[in-house]
């Protein structure tokens, strides 16, 4: 005896909810996960332990005067499928071939840094690398990549190009007990 339409479509339900992956809009592989991403200020998004490290490197580098504005962070397959298109027909700045950016993974950001004689590249140059963040790409000052895990701390008392800092004295209030 067959099984009625309606017995059908609660098996296929149970199924699809019972199998990751194949519920429709799962998205993805079965069994594999989505990468939670977080939207920075400006609308760029980067997967959430970048997202966290660039806004702390972002607050640092505003508590010096020093604005990160975010060009392009998190793309999707059909955004950097365009872009590197763009890119071999000579319309476009160099870009890497889909599946192989850090953009979509989520780990890379570009920053609108100008050129390398800026305030904010020097800045980012100087401090980035306490933050996780380098640079990956030597033709591209703007290329940021978050890999805490290999990306070296400075020394003590040194910044990440290795250049000698001097501790900053605390801002003094009207309450320090100065007269």
């Amino acid at each position: 005896m067959p099984f009625p339409p309606l017995r059908w479509k609660l098996l296929l339900a149970l199924v699809c909810l019972l199998v990751p992956g194949l519920a429709p809009g799962a998205g993805g592989k079965p069994g594999r996960k989505k990468t939670p991403l977080v939207t920075l200020p400006g609308g760029s998004a980067l997967r959430r332990d970048a997202a966290k490290a660039f806004e702390r490197m972002s607050a640092a580098a505003r508590a010096e005067g020093v604005w990160l504005w975010v060009s392009s962070g998190y793309r999707t397959r059909k955004q950097q499928r365009f872009l590197y298109e763009r890119y071999k027909q000579g319309l476009g700045p160099r870009a890497a071939r889909p599946g192989q950016s850090n953009h979509q993974r989520g780990t890379a950001v570009d920053v609108s840094v100008g050129h390398e004689d800026t305030p904010t590249y020097r800045w980012l140059a100087a401090n980035a690398c306490r933050h996780g963040f380098r640079r990956t790409v030597p033709s591209e000052p703007w290329h940021w990549e978050y890999r805490p895990r290999t990306t070296p701390k400075p020394a003590q008392g040194s910044n990440c190009l290795g250049q000698a800092v001097t501790p900053q004295e605390p801002p003094r209030t009207a309450s320090s007990g100065q007269s």
